[in-house]
């Protein structure tokens, strides 16, 4: 059996490599649809993969033109950012996303913010997610309805932002 050592030992990424990275990536956000409503969670594992494709351009050399201002299409960072959502989808509506609820009250169907997520693990170790929803009144969220399960709410693309 042969020994097959790498010529270039690993490298964690420079100081100069991560600065680029940052600024292309929050250049391919801006080229998105102002409402495109992805978590918290999406842009993180996002970034996460962006960065990993960047610096491999970046020692490859092979990033000339996005650094020359030459930017990737709308719709291929949207189709890219579009499956990284959908499979994230099991975890659930975000905080600061709209959703609607149909649950069990009736009376209280609509839409709603989600503004706090309980988490926890029941007695045979099954993870149980609650919400709590709130609407937006007079400045200020009002809890709406709280203890509310994930099969009654259905998340929309909308997130909070201070307008």
């Amino acid at each position: 059996m042969t020994n097959i050592e790498p010529a270039h030992r690993a490298a964690p990424p420079s100081e100069s490599e991560r600065e680029q990275m940052k600024a292309a990536f929050r250049a391919a956000l801006e080229q998105l649809p102002p409402n495109t409503g992805l978590s918290y969670e999406v842009r993180e594992r996002a970034r996460a993969l962006f960065e990993v494709g960047w610096i491999c351009g970046v020692r490859a050399g092979h990033t000339g033109p996005a650094l020359a201002d030459v930017p990737l299409p709308p719709e291929t960072f949207s189709a890219a950012l579009g499956n990284l959502a959908t499979e994230s989808e099991d975890s659930g509506p975000s905080i600061g996303q709209l959703v609607s609820y149909h649950g069990s009250q009736e009376r209280a169907w609509g839409r709603y913010w989600v503004t706090r997520i309980d988490r926890e693990l029941g007695r045979w170790g099954r993870e149980t997610v609650l919400y709590r929803l709130s609407e937006y009144r007079g400045g200020a969220f009002v809890t709406a309805l709280s203890g509310v399960h994930a099969w009654s709410i259905t998340a929309l693309p909308q997130h909070w932002q201070r307008g």
